[in-house]
């Protein structure tokens, strides 16, 4: 296959098209009150909308671009539901999210809440109107919003890196430097996204 044939076959990306959320398994399940797989539940769709909202697509689709990202089959972008269980011996370190070259799948995992903030105060963060949130609700929807951007294009940018033969390390400080170049000024234009992606829920 020469090079012309063998860039045929693969396709242009627009990630925004597989993302879904995930399907959590009923072990994982039982271990959660009401409240707190609602909750989970509304902050996995608000991360869906976020990622397929016009704003954001347009700077993924520029990374992708940038990059010159392609791919020769789909990328499955899961959503999960529940957050990744710290690392064993590092608590203080959570996984946000990863890439599975052989299954073809990218995972976004929700950020690490007090589940008792959660059950009390936090119940209503993605159910109530932006204009009624209060300071702090809305700091982590910042927060969560930016983790979910950030994140999207890090497994992005490791989908291009993993073709190529380089070491764990190098690849993931390459992909780091590049992520934080992309992310840059990303306060300026993500608030109408946030909004916008509420509002569905909402």
């Amino acid at each position: 296959m020469d090079n012309e044939t063998a860039q045929m076959s693969k396709t242009s990306w627009a990630p925004e098209i597989d993302v879904r959320v995930a399907n959590p398994p009923a072990a994982l399940l039982k271990k959660y009150t009401a409240k707190e797989k609602a909750f989970f539940y509304d902050y996995a769709n608000f991360v869906v909308r976020l990622v397929r909202n016009e704003n954001v697509t347009d700077r993924i689709h520029r990374v992708i671009s940038m990059e010159r990202i392609v791919i020769d089959k789909p990328v499955d972008i899961r959503v999960m539901v529940f957050p990744a269980r710290a690392f064993r011996g590092r608590q203080n370190r959570v996984l946000h999210g990863s890439y599975s070259r052989s299954a073809s799948q990218i995972s976004l995992y929700p950020l690490r809440i007090p589940r008792e903030w959660i059950r009390g105060d936090g119940t209503d963060v993605f159910r109530t109107g932006f204009e009624g949130l209060s300071q702090r609700k809305l700091k982590l929807l910042s927060e969560i919003s930016e983790s979910a951007v950030s994140t999207m294009i890090h497994e992005i940018l490791h989908v291009k890196f993993q073709q190529r033969s380089m070491s764990r390390y190098g690849e993931e400080a390459l992909v780091q430097k590049l992520e934080r170049q992309f992310m840059q000024g990303w306060e300026e234009w993500i608030l109408v996204p946030v909004q916008q992606a509420l509002s569905a829920i909402s």
